[in-house]
């Protein structure tokens, strides 16, 4: 039986009366289980899908948070169903994703509940015709039998945000969550003592293994919610980690970044005294948000030793590197000018760039030079490259991907090609951008997130955010910045554009060709919140105007 379904069974079978999930919207319990109870209801409907002929088919989970996904994603785990994590299509954009995944898939199944059957309906017409819906409140009961898992068969498809051109299935074995999980717990020092707090979406890798399977991989409890609960009541995350005694917190920048602008009035019953790891991911972290939210939260108990940037991805089914527990972070500030020559000059004031933590034991990571694949040293920025257990099979129904098969000169070890670039300074690790994202204007080159920083930095808390990448102009690469505005913003759209021109200018010594504005959380944004860089940019191509949108 594959390892990591061995440890589900003795956690299951050890804790049998432990509460595992509890589901929350506001201030209110919707759902809540036990490891018994869920151990029934998953067997239950695993049953059902052994009596359907499932068994390594492709299944789409298109449902909100909630034990009800949960109970399908694990189903699926234990009846070799290949699932595909998604979510509940209620947009044209989101549906348009989904009919591309199940044409790349060529799923065969859709798991959803019957309250969504009208709406499947609408957004994909005859689609649904040639696919076997189940109903997860909505079937019939059948014996659940065992069957033999190995390690290397794969566990499910994690698809990529599509924030690109097309969505990738990585595929994730059952021994590919085995080795990133046994690494979270050696890193973190996960037990059976933490309470996983989190509201991040399942179709999310962060908060599917981050939260949710960690907690049943390490026999611990998880109390969440909706990522619509908390966009719409952040404050509601915070009650849940004083009222449930919260000790892992797990989210993308941004997140912290709308903790630290709570009311006052608002806080006043938070004590956020039992959090150890306040994990942080998935986006650039800034200093100031770490900074900010040190200062806000430390009449509330919250530790800025527990903050923990950490760096990973779907291709190595999660985590690369992390900081130490309860050690605090690592930042350093360097010199922009000479960033954007590839040089790492460290100097008192400048970029304040914060380290994405310690290369975790049983992940490998080389930073390789962009021209010639030449091993770089400390301090020397170059691709980042990854090998061990957790790197998964490559995408699904793309064997000429050419990323997982990556060498350094005179070895013949594989490595996967992330694509970010980065650096590595007292063996903790550095991202500064995306190869993809790198701006060359006029032969030098400029990291999107280096000219974001400088704008953000320099607006006096004017712009929530802002997006920088390059565009064609007659043959010659021109630079485009939209951003969004503070929501307490009165300032005349012009002169802010103006400002942001030439802070840009003074800086980075380019004038950008054009500045869109737009209103607060206008902008492209991942189910978890995180802007997408490249619809930005398509969005931008596509209207192509310097109006300023969204008012």
């Amino acid at each position: 039986m594959a390892k990591f379904i061995d440890i589900l069974k003795k956690n299951i079978s050890e804790n049998r009366g432990r509460k595992l999930y509890t589901y929350y919207e506001g201030y209110d319990v919707i759902d809540s289980v036990t490891y018994s109870e869920f151990d029934s209801r998953v067997k239950d409907f695993g049953g059902y899908l052994q009596s359907l002929d499932s068994k390594g088919e492709r299944a789409l989970i298109l449902l909100p948070s909630g034990v009800d996904y949960l109970t399908a994603y694990f189903a699926c785990l234990f009846t070799q169903t290949i699932c595909i994590p998604m979510y509940v299509v209620d947009d044209q954009s989101k549906a348009e994703m989904v009919k591309q995944i199940i044409e790349n898939s060529d799923a065969q199944y859709i798991i959803t509940s019957t309250k969504y059957c009208t709406n499947l309906e609408y957004w994909f017409g005859d689609l649904v015709e040639d696919l076997m819906i189940c109903y997860i409140d909505d079937f019939v009961k059948s014996s659940f039998v065992e069957a033999e898992i190995c390690d290397e068969q794969i566990a499910y498809l994690q698809y990529t945000s599509g924030s690109t051109s097309q969505a990738k299935g990585v595929k994730v074995t059952y021994n590919n969550i085995y080795a990133n999980c046994l690494i979270m717990k050696n890193h973190f020092t996960f037990s059976d003592k933490d309470i996983f707090t989190t509201w991040l979406p399942f179709y999310f890798d962060m908060g599917l293994i981050g939260s949710a399977i960690n907690t049943i991989f390490n026999a611990s409890s998880n109390y969440f919610t909706s990522a619509e609960g908390f966009m719409k009541s952040p404050i509601s995350w915070l009650n849940a980690i004083s009222i449930y005694h919260g000790t892992i917190l797990i989210a993308p920048n941004f997140a912290y970044e709308m903790c630290s602008n709570i009311p006052a009035e608002e806080m006043k019953d938070i004590d956020l005294s039992s959090v150890r790891l306040t994990i942080n991911g998935s986006e650039l972290v800034r200093y100031s948000t770490l900074h900010a939210l040190a200062e806000k939260m430390k009449k509330y108990k919250l530790n800025p030793q527990s903050f923990n940037p950490a760096y990973g991805l779907a291709e190595n089914t999660l985590i690369v590197s992390a900081h130490y527990p309860e050690k605090g972070y690592q930042h350093v500030t360097i010199d922009g000018e000479k960033l954007r020559n590839n040089i790492i000059e460290f100097s008192d004031e400048g970029l304040d760039i914060v380290s994405c933590g310690a290369i975790c034991e049983g992940v490998e990571v080389k930073i390789v030079g962009l021209e010639d694949n030449h091993l770089l040293t400390e301090d020397e920025i170059g691709e980042i490259w990854i090998s061990g257990q957790s790197v998964t099979q490559g995408y699904w129904n793309l064997d000429e991907e050419t990323s997982f098969n990556n060498f350094l000169p005179n070895e013949d070890q594989p490595y996967f090609a992330t694509g970010d670039l980065g650096f590595l300074h007292n063996g903790f690790l550095y991202v500064v951008g995306r190869k993809k994202d790198m701006v060359i204007i006029r032969g030098k080159n400029f990291y999107s997130q280096d000219i974001e920083e400088i704008i953000l930095k320099n607006t006096d808390n004017k712009l929530k955010n802002a997006i920088a990448f390059a565009i064609d102009i007659n043959n010659t690469e021109e630079l485009t910045i939209m951003a969004e505005l503070s929501d307490n913003v009165t300032d005349v759209h012009e002169e802010l554009a103006s400002m942001i021109k030439n802070i840009v200018a003074m800086n980075c010594k380019i004038i950008p060709y054009d500045i869109v504005l737009y209103r607060e959380e206008a902008l492209p944004r991942t189910g978890s919140g995180k802007i997408q860089r490249q619809s930005c940019k398509k969005l931008y191509l596509e209207y192509n105007t310097t109006n300023v949108k969204g008012n």
